[in-house]
């Protein structure tokens, strides 16, 4: 059956990657609602050769959704989402807004579908970005061997802190090439994440790894820590992990189990060491594994590098995936 599917934040990074997996996607579209800030009013999107344009958010321009992705910050979901969640509609939401609220699930459709056949829920939440790349190459080593402790350093692209950030990356390169010795640009640097910094000295990112994975894998005794750096790159975020478990492992059985993944490309060959890189993975689905290695300080834990397209399973695809989960339950 056609539905109605409305997206909050449709001219966004993750709102037009949403959309560019709707129109190759089966699913059948009845009307599809499109809001965005007020800069993007009146803005024409063709979506399967039919003109469409983008409204002011409001609650009655919702209520004839059957589905409803909302992309556009925790600011809007905390303002709407609660005023809509006892309605019919069916929200997915790709802020942080609600992801440690119990009553309100946290979903990897590869790790944990099941959460998606409850009748009575009618708000999801999708997990960070880094979270999710993470989870995915790790989710079936910690069924087999369970996870008992993750030291990761995230290396992310300027397109997860989106437009703005993207532009100050172009800006601050083109400023160090004329002023070389200038200080504290993104051009040709790195920086610690810009998010705000608990009473512990983590950033909120960093924080967000730790509890949406205890939340995912329903495993609050995993032990992790996290270092969260923004790099000048545009597209693709990478992760070094340092993954000790509790039950001992041969690294050929490793490699067996991350290759019965269909969603995980393993890219590595030692020889001419050509491993993954931003990008090679960016504009893909895969999650790229790569350097798998045996830790020589610790015989239960590996070393691995990861790079995928936090756009797409990091956020718009991901978030497509509970659609479509939702739409073949129901």
């Amino acid at each position: 059956m056609p539905y109605n599917i409305a997206i909050v934040g449709a001219t966004g990074i993750v709102g037009s990657e949403f959309l560019k997996l709707l129109d190759k996607s089966n699913v059948k579209i009845n009307n599809l609602l499109l809001f965005a800030s007020e800069k993007s009013i009146n803005k024409k999107i063709v979506f399967r050769k039919k003109s469409y344009f983008v409204k002011a958010l409001n609650l009655e321009n919702l209520k004839n959704a059957d589905f409803a992705i909302f992309a556009a910050g925790s600011k809007i979901s905390n303002e709407y989402i609660p005023k809509l969640e006892n309605k019919k509609i069916f929200i997915i939401d790709l802020s942080s807004a609600f992801r440690q609220k119990k009553h309100i699930p946290l979903v990897i459709p590869e790790i944990n579908s099941d959460l998606l056949k409850d009748t009575n829920n009618r708000v999801f939440s999708s997990p960070n970005c880094t979270t999710t790349i993470m989870l995915i190459a790790l989710y079936d080593l910690h069924i087999k061997y369970k996870i008992k402790r993750i030291v990761a350093s995230t290396y992310q692209a300027a397109s997860g802190g989106g437009k703005k950030l993207i532009d100050k990356l172009f800006n601050d390169t083109k400023n160090a090439l004329k002023k070389p010795n200038t200080k504290n640009l993104y051009g040709f640097n790195l920086f610690l994440h810009e998010s705000k910094i608990n009473a512990q000295k983590y950033t909120e990112e960093e924080m967000k790894m730790i509890l949406e994975t205890h939340k995912i894998l329903n495993d609050d005794s995993i032990k992790i820590t996290a270092t969260c750096v923004r790099v000048p790159t545009i597209r693709a975020h990478s992760l070094s992990l340092n993954v000790e478990f509790e039950n001992r492992f041969s690294i050929d059985d490793i490699y067996k189990i991350l290759k019965t993944k269909k969603n995980i490309k393993i890219f590595e060959d030692f020889e001419n060491q050509n491993f993954a890189t931003p990008q090679i993975a960016a504009n893909q689905n895969d999650v790229f594994v790569s350097r798998i290695r045996q830790d020589l300080s610790n015989p239960k834990a590996i070393d691995m590098w990861v790079c995928s397209d936090q756009i797409l399973k990091g956020a718009s695809l991901n978030a497509f995936q509970i659609l479509e989960n939702l739409i073949k339950q129901r």
